[in-house]
């Protein structure tokens, strides 16, 4: 008689052999001014403070129903956004002329009635959008952060541009004395 396989016996082994997760831990940290990323435009960049302030644990079902409670409310906020932004261009015929019916109109004036949250798909939306530079920091002023510092804009924008070049300019071989590379201490790209 033939060997069983090997193959055949490592799966079958396999298959009892799963993880299941019963808990979620979640922890929260206050927001800072980030200084470890680089928002594609603009300064005041969203960061966390070093250690959480508070940890909570749910089960799998309540996290879930917690996500979908914030995912919807994200949607309305977006959705209400788009709704006042779209009022005032209505008021100022699309942006051209000034209303003061329309730089008086705020998010409180667009009601949960005016909102189709119905017709979108929560699931379908929910992704980390960009922030405007304004929104980003006035999520920092709400979180406490009394001073944004202003050269971190400066730095980003130096970032940005040092990043949209890559490599050298070298050919087909390496030219030490104008290679960038060369003289930032790294192999020939």
């Amino acid at each position: 008689p033939a060997a069983p396989s090997i193959l055949r016996r490592s799966r079958c082994r396999r298959a009892g052999k799963r993880v299941r997760f019963a808990q979620v831990t979640v922890y929260y940290f206050a927001r800072r001014q980030g200084f470890t990323c680089v928002p594609s435009a603009g300064g005041s960049s969203l960061g966390m403070a070093p250690r959480h302030h508070r940890a909570r644990r749910y089960s799998l079902s309540q996290f879930a129903h917690l996500r979908q409670v914030s995912h919807r409310q994200h949607l309305r906020q977006h959705l209400r956004r788009e709704k006042l932004r779209a009022r005032r261009r209505e008021l100022t015929q699309n942006g051209t002329v000034p209303s003061a019916e329309a730089a008086g109109l705020t998010l409180a004036d667009v009601s949960d009635d005016d909102l189709d949250v119905g017709q979108v798909e929560v699931g379908d939306y929910f992704y980390l959008q960009p922030l405007p530079t304004k929104r980003r920091r006035a999520l920092l002023r709400a979180s406490g952060v009394r001073r944004i510092d202003a050269e971190e804009r400066q730095e980003l924008r130096a970032l940005r541009l040092s990043r949209e070049q890559c490599g050298c300019l070298c050919r087909l071989t390496c030219e030490p004395h104008t290679c960038a590379c060369s003289q930032a201490g790294i192999q020939c790209q």
